[in-house]
C-alpha cells in the first residue's frame, strides 16, 4: 500500500512541475562577459551561494586556476569606485551604467592605466596600502569591452578568480546569470545530500526523540529523490536541507536558487534568491544553521522562517512560516523542490507519519560517576544525564524561591533526556542523584527592545537591533576568562560588553579581550577604565584577555635594485600597519594577507631602490619595529641579512611619488 502511495505522489509531483521564473525583467544581450567573452567559461561560485556570515553576492568566473587575465568593462559607462582591500574584494572596481545598474570586479590582480597610476597617487598621498575612493562621471569614462584590470587573487580570494556582479540603483544585488550571458552552460539538476528534521518545542518527537535527526537522500533517477527509512513524527516541525547545484564542465558545488516545500500538495514555503539587498546579506546566519556551520562546518538551509527571521525578503508569504505542525495521525506527503538559475530542477519526496513515539522512561543504575551535560536548543534546556542510580532518578530545577521536579522525558542508550521549557522560566541549578550543575542563566533578553545585564562587575548592553530572537543568557567568569552564552547563536548586531578579569600585573595598553575558538585567538579592540575591559562583539562566546608585548616580525625573501619583497608576521594581535623606508623616502607597497608577503611597487621603470631599506611595522597592541637592511647595487642572498629592530615613536618625512604598473592605457574611450 505504502509503495502505490509513493507511486501517485511521484506521478503527481512530475504533472506539478512548474519552475520558478525569475520575477524582473533583465536586458539580455546588453552587457559582454567579463572573462573571455564570447567563449564557454565556467564558475567557481553562484549568486546566493551558502558563504560564512553572509551570502554570496554574483557569480565566481573561474580563470583557469592563474592570475593575468584581461579583465573586460561588461558595458560603457563610467568608474564610479574603486578599493584596494587586504581582505573582502582586494583590488575592485564599480562601473556606473547608463541604465541604472552598477557592475563590480572584485580580486583584481592589477587595474588597467590611467586608473592604476590615479590609484598609486591617492595612496602615495596618504601612505597606506588600503585606499577606497569615490569617483566622479567624467573622471574614468570606459566603454563596452574595455580593458579594465587583470585578474587575480586579492582580499579575502580563496584563489584566481574575478567575483562579478551586477547591482540596480537601490544596490540590491541581482543575479548576472539572468542578463543572458551564453558562455556559461547548465543542464544539470541540483543534488540533495542531507535532510534533517527538528522539533521546535518540547512536546516535539521526532523517532521518539527530542532535537535533530538527519537522513539520507537516495536518488531513484536522474533528479528524484526519496527516504527510504521511515520517519515517525508529531508536534511542531522544521525541516532543513543540505543542497548544491551542479554544472557542465567543473567539479564545483554552488548554492540552491529556489526552494518550494509542499505538504499534502499544498505550498508551505517558497524562497527565491534572484536579488536581495546588499544590507541583509548578513542575516543568512538566521536563514541557515548556524549551530551546526560553527560546530560542523556544513550549512544547512532552513526550509521554514525561524523566529527572528523578518527582514529577509526572500521568501513568499505563509501562515505556517514553512513549520509542518503535525498532530492529527495521519500520513503526510512532502515533497521538496530545488531549483538553479537555469531552472534545472531535483525534487525529494518522502512521507512522516503523523505517529506519537513513546519511548522508555526508565535507565539501568549503575555505580559509575554520574555525568550531567546541559544545552539551550531554542526555548528548551535539554539535560542528559547518564549512570543514574535509580530507574527513574528526578532532575529538581532550583529557581530564585522554588524547586520544580522534573521526570525523565525519553531514554536514549541509557542515558535520561530531561526537556525544561525556558520560557517557564530560568533554573539557577540542575540537581540530580545529589550531583548539582550550575546552569549559569541570567536573563531573558527579547529582540526589538533595548536591554542590559549587570552582576558582579560585569555588564553587557544589548541593542535594539542586537538580536534575532529571544536569547537565555548565560554569563560565566574564570580569571581572565569570559564566557557569554555559546558560540553557536548568532548576533544581528553588536553588544557591548564590560567587564573586570582577574588578573595581575598587566600593561593596560598592550592588553586586549580576544575572541576565542578552539585554538584561533581574535584581536577585539578594548578600553580600559580603572581595570575595566570595555569591548564591542558582534559574536557570542568565549573571550579570553592576554597581553601581547612582542612586536611583529619581518624576513627578506628578495632585494635587489629593481623590487624588494619580505614576510611579515605577528604572534598575537596581528598587523597592523606597514610602511617602508628607502633612505628615509617613503616607498609604496602591496600586501598579501594569506601570504604574509609584502612587496615594493615601482614609481615608473626608472625608480631603482639602493641604500638602507627600513620597514616599520605595528601590530594591533601597539608594538613597532623597525627592520634595516641594506640594498647594494648587486643582488644579495637573503641569508646575509642583518635584522635591527627598535621603538620608533617618529616617522620621517616622505615624498610623494608615483609608481606604474602592467596593464596599458585603453585604446577606446568613448562618452
Amino acid at each position: 500500500m505504502k509503495k502505490s502511495i509513493l507511486t501517485i505522489f511521484l506521478i503527481l509531483s512530475f504533472l506539478n512541475l512548474q519552475a520558478q521564473k525569475t520575477q524582473l525583467d533583465y536586458p539580455k544581450g546588453y552587457f559582454l562577459f567579463p572573462i573571455n567573452p564570447n567563449q564557454q567559461n565556467y564558475l567557481a561560485g553562484g549568486m546566493g551561494d551558502l558563504r560564512s556570515d553572509h551570502f554570496h553576492a554574483g557569480i565566481d568566473i573561474k580563470t583557469q586556476g592563474r592570475e593575468g587575465l584581461p579583465v573586460y568593462a561588461t558595458g560603457d559607462g563610467y568608474i564610479s569606485e574603486v578599493r584596494v582591500q587586504t581582505s573582502g574584494y582586494g583590488n575592485v572596481i564599480f562601473i556606473t551604467h547608463p541604465n541604472g545598474f552598477v557592475s563590480v570586479y572584485g580580486h583584481l590582480k592589477t587595474f588597467a592605466e590611467p586608473l592604476a597610476s590615479y590609484i598609486r597617487k591617492k595612496r602615495l598621498e596618504s601612505q597606506t596600502f588600503e585606499i577606497k575612493l569615490s569617483l566622479q562621471p567624467n573622471e574614468f569614462e570606459v566603454a563596452r569591452g574595455q580593458i579594465i584590470g587583470l585578474s587575480g587573487n586579492t582580499g579575502g580570494s580563496g584563489g584566481p578568480h574575478l567575483h562579478f556582479e551586477i547591482r540596480d540603483t537601490r544596490n540590491t544585488i541581482l543575479n548576472p546569470l539572468n542578463f543572458g550571458f551564453t558562455e556559461i552552460q547548465d543542464n544539470l539538476p541540483p543534488v540533495f545530500q542531507q535532510l534533517i528534521i527538528k522539533t521546535l518545542n518540547t512536546d516535539s518527537r521526532v523517532n521518539g526523540e527530542f532535537g535533530k535527526k538527519l537522513f539520507y537522500p537516495s536518488k531513484t533517477s536522474e533528479s528524484i529523490y526519496s527516504i527510504n527509512q521511515p520517519i515517525n513524527a508529531n508536534g511542531e516541525l522544521g525541516i532543513e536541507m543540505l543542497a548544491v547545484d551542479k554544472m557542465n564542465g567543473t567539479n564545483n558545488s554552488n548554492g540552491i536558487t529556489c526552494t518550494e516545500m509542499f505538504v499534502d500538495g499544498e505550498e508551505v514555503y517558497y524562497s527565491h534568491l534572484e536579488q536581495f539587498p546588499n544590507e541583509v546579506s548578513h542575516d543568512i546566519n538566521v536563514h541557515n544553521d548556524y549551530a551546526i556551520e560553527q560546530t560542523k562546518g556544513y550549512r544547512f538551509q532552513k526550509l521554514f522562517q525561524d523566529d527572528g527571521n523578518e527582514e529577509l525578503p526572500i521568501y513568499k508569504p505563509s501562515v505556517s512560516r514553512g513549520k509542518l505542525s503535525i498532530q492529527d495521525g495521519k500520513t503526510h506527503q512532502i515533497s521538496i523542490k530545488i531549483w538553479d538559475a537555469y531552472e534545472n530542477v531535483a525534487i525529494l519526496n518522502f512521507i512522516i507519519n503523523g505517529v506519537k513515539t513513546e519511548g522508555s522512561k526508565t535507565v539501568s543504575p549503575n555505580n559509575l560517576p554520574l555525568l550531567i551535560n546541559q544545552t539551550i536548543e531554542d526555548n528548551t534546556l535539554v539535560i542528559n544525564a547518564r549512570n543514574l542510580k535509580t530507574i527513574n532518578s528526578i532532575a529538581s530545577l532550583k529557581f530564585e524561591n522554588s524547586v520544580t521536579d522534573l521526570s525523565i522525558n525519553y531514554v536514549k542508550n541509557n542515558e535520561a533526556v530531561y526537556l525544561w521549557d525556558l520560557k517557564k522560566g530560568l533554573p539557577d541549578s540542575v540537581k540530580i542523584d545529589g550531583v548539582s550543575m550550575a546552569t549559569n542563566l541570567r536573563k531573558v533578553i527579547v529582540p526589538n527592545q533595548s536591554d542590559s545585564y549587570q552582576n558582579n562587575g560585569l555588564q553587557i548592553d544589548f541593542a535594539a537591533n542586537s538580536l534575532y530572537d529571544t536569547l537565555y543568557l548565560q554569563t560565566e567568569i574564570k580569571d581572565n576568562r569570559l564566557k557569554v552564552s555559546d558560540f553557536t547563536i548568532p548576533l544581528k548586531n553588536k553588544i557591548s560588553v564590560n567587564f573586570q578579569p582577574n588578573i595581575q600585573n598587566f600593561i593596560p595598553e598592550k592588553t586586549s579581550v580576544y575572541y576565542v575558538v578552539k585554538n584561533d585567538k581574535s584581536f577585539i579592540k578594548t578600553n580600559w577604565t580603572n581595570n575595566q575591559a570595555n569591548f564591542e562583539t558582534k559574536r557570542l562566546g568565549n573571550f579570553e584577555v592576554l597581553m601581547d608585548t612582542i612586536p611583529p616580525k619581518a624576513s627578506i625573501i628578495r632585494k635587489n635594485p629593481n623590487e624588494f619583497s619580505m614576510k611579515i608576521r605577528d604572534n598575537l594581535s596581528g598587523i597592523k600597519s606597514f610602511k617602508a623606508y628607502v633612505n628615509n623616502e617613503f616607498v609604496l607597497t602591496d600586501y598579501d594577507v594569506k601570504r604574509s608577503l609584502l612587496w615594493s611597487v615601482k614609481t615608473d621603470s626608472t625608480q631603482t631602490f639602493n641604500g638602507n631599506l627600513r620597514l616599520q611595522l605595528e601590530d594591533n597592541q601597539g608594538n613597532i619595529v623597525n627592520f634595516e637592511t641594506t640594498i647594494d647595487s648587486k643582488i644579495e642572498s637573503p641569508k646575509v641579512e642583518k635584522i635591527i629592530t627598535k621603538q620608533q615613536k617618529h616617522e620621517p618625512k616622505s615624498r610623494r611619488q608615483s609608481p606604474r604598473i602592467q596593464p596599458k592605457r585603453p585604446k577606446r574611450k568613448h562618452r
